[in-house]
């Protein structure tokens, strides 16, 4: 847990962790990847606390990044990233937030590629 730790305490809601300057980064998605990306792992490490402080985290904040998602987003790494994270964490917790968010994702993923 020292490598979510360290992103916990230096780049919460950031798309990562620089290994460098030790802040957040961008990363050029906007979605806070590197939490979305780790539910799963979390949940099948038994971390059900960090799950769920990151869960709230996700429910209350990634639903307005998903809306600011533009035409620049890369389709391929939001799929296997968030989208697949958050569809990770519906399948292991049956928790409804995730599930809402993949939904609500999906359809911006559909609507930027139609432009």
């Amino acid at each position: 847990s020292f490598a979510w730790d360290n992103y916990r305490q230096k780049a919460w809601g950031s798309d990562n962790l620089m290994p460098i300057s030790g802040r957040g980064g961008g990363g050029g998605f906007g979605q806070a990847v590197t939490m979305v990306d780790s539910l799963d792992t979390l949940w099948l490490m038994g971390l059900k606390d960090e799950f769920n402080e990151a869960r709230d985290w996700c429910r209350d904040h990634l639903g307005q990044m998903i809306q600011r998602l533009g035409g620049g987003v890369s389709v391929f790494e939001t799929t296997i990233r968030s989208l697949g994270g958050l569809l990770a964490a519906f399948e292991l917790s049956k928790d409804s937030v995730f599930l809402e968010l993949s939904v609500k994702l999906g359809d911006k993923l559909i609507s930027t590629t139609n432009q």
